[in-house]
């Protein structure tokens, strides 16, 4: 069963980008489910992040970054690739097409949390994480953290 998270629309303090034509909508149009977290390997200070974006519009919307209080950073990262400043910045000027989906699954391109010092990221914990669109809309989503998969070498 598929569930909406986020809260509603909130214009960023500055109002940058606020009168882009197309855009003041976007926190409302892109709705994100499926949001979870798992730590990527035990000792690390690194969660890794999954979710899918859905834009419910007609009209194409931009993520132009994604942050967390619980996060120093967060960058994009695929599992299988080679790491590239592309990937690291995926999320900061990520288009999502008008009536579709993005999936970002384990094993392909995801979010990775670098938690803050003094921050515990634990299963059964939720972690809240902002998306910011361009136009300046932005929703806070809970990222439920499930139990580390354990690792396997091949």
């Amino acid at each position: 069963m598929r569930s909406s998270l986020g809260q509603e629309a909130e214009m960023h303090p500055n109002g940058t980008g606020a009168n882009i034509p197309g855009q003041e909508n976007a926190a409302r149009d892109i709705v994100i489910h499926d949001a979870w977290m798992q730590h990527v390997s035990a000792g690390t200070d690194l969660v890794a992040a999954y979710f899918a974006a859905e834009n419910t519009s007609d009209g194409p919307h931009l993520i132009d970054s994604i942050s967390s209080p619980s996060c120093t950073s967060m960058f994009g990262y695929h599992s299988d690739l080679e790491v590239s400043t592309l990937t690291r910045d995926l999320f900061t000027h990520l288009t999502i097409p008008p009536k579709q989906t993005l999936v970002f699954p384990p094993g392909g391109y995801h979010l990775v949390c670098h938690v803050a010092p003094g921050v515990t990221v634990s299963q059964g914990t939720t972690v809240n994480v902002e998306f910011h669109f361009l136009g300046g809309s932005r929703k806070t989503v809970p990222f439920q953290v499930r139990e580390a998969k354990p690792y396997h070498e091949h």
